[in-house]
């Protein structure tokens, strides 16, 4: 599951039990992702509100399956497969339209072809969020003056943002620490 020693969800005590409990899926199991941070639970509360603030959040005016589309994308430039995989899942879930569509979505983002289901505004925030992800240095007023012709207003962006660098942490959480889907179960 992990690199690192972990304390299982069955194993929780103290702090960390209450974290797990606060956190855990309909089906009683924690993601592996979460897991890894039992050691400091304080990080794990951390992880989780920063989660839910970027990708979650009520007030977010893009859908969640795009911003979960994002996530998608940065995690395959990362060559992270876990969160590849998890948000696959869950941005299935969350996409209104057929699962086939989804899926292809899904598969765009992993194959880099994000102008083959995307177009406008939303192709415009996956190419910033390319660019964030890969070369945030490179990034200038003219990035933001394109994303604002291609009709995304500032809090779009800033969601676009936040998600592509949310997932930057993920993935090196995963990376970092070696979390793995071994014992991994999927709530719908």
């Amino acid at each position: 599951m992990t690199w690192i020693t972990f304390i299982p969800f069955a194993e929780a005590t103290g702090r960390l039990k209450v974290s797990y409990e606060k956190f855990k899926r309909p089906n009683n199991t924690i993601a592996n992702i979460l897991s890894v941070h039992s050691l400091r639970p304080h990080t794990l509360d951390g992880h989780v509100a920063l989660y839910r603030s970027v990708i979650g959040h009520s007030a977010n005016k893009l859908p969640l399956w795009y911003l979960e589309s994002v996530g998608v994308h940065v995690s395959a430039i990362n060559q992270c497969n876990y969160c590849i995989t998890h948000h696959t899942h869950f941005g299935g879930l969350a996409y209104n339209g057929d699962k086939s569509e989804w899926a292809t979505i899904a598969g765009a983002m992993v194959n880099d072809t994000a102008a083959d289901v995307f177009e406008g505004k939303m192709l415009a925030l996956m190419g910033y969020a390319k660019k964030l992800t890969q070369n945030p240095s490179a990034l200038t007023e003219q990035d933001m003056d394109t994303l604002h012709k291609a009709g995304a207003d500032d809090g779009e962006i800033l969601e676009v943002n936040q998600v592509a660098a949310y997932f930057a942490y993920a993935n090196r959480t995963v990376l970092g620490l070696g979390v793995s889907l071994d014992g991994e179960v999927f709530a719908t």
